[in-house]
């Protein structure tokens, strides 16, 4: 298994792994989110080619994208920590689950973070998407803020 930066090359295995994230998410979340828009979807992953704000990771094994993470980096006046990257996309394949190649992308990401000198790193998380849940708390994740809704329709 190799974590390596995403490559324009990755894009059409890329989209298809993220299509079968947001479907696990539409399950979870009994039907909150549409079917995935490939060109909205893609637009993070391509600006990280060549934008320094933002990092695209994937996971590979032979020939096969097995998991990917992308996060944008922004920079908060307003806060003590200024430096802030936030995880938008992560996702490992339903059959590659279990095997630890969560752990060596979020791992990977956290040399990255550090060596950018990165103050912060946020995510979010659905209450109901448990195991993702557990697992960004062994990171040491944390709540930290609350949001609210309510549905008008």
């Amino acid at each position: 298994m190799e974590i390596r930066k995403f490559k324009k090359t990755d894009l059409a295995q890329v989209l298809e792994l993220c299509r079968e994230v947001r479907q696990h998410h539409i399950d979870v979340l009994n039907g909150y989110f549409t079917p995935q828009d490939d060109a909205a979807e893609q637009k993070g992953f391509l600006a990280s080619l060549d934008n320094e704000n933002y990092i695209a990771l994937v996971a590979v094994e032979g020939e096969n994208i097995c998991g990917y993470l992308l996060a944008d980096i922004t920079k908060a006046p307003y806060l003590v920590a200024q430096k802030v990257a936030h995880i938008g996309n992560f996702g490992v394949a339903k059959s590659q689950r279990r095997r630890g190649i969560g752990k060596m992308l979020m791992d990977n990401f956290m040399d990255i973070c550090r060596a950018k000198k990165i103050d912060e790193v946020r995510l979010g998380v659905f209450n109901k998407n448990t195991g993702a849940y557990k697992f960004y708390e062994q990171y040491g994740f944390e709540p930290f803020e609350q949001r609210m809704q309510i549905m008008l329709k």
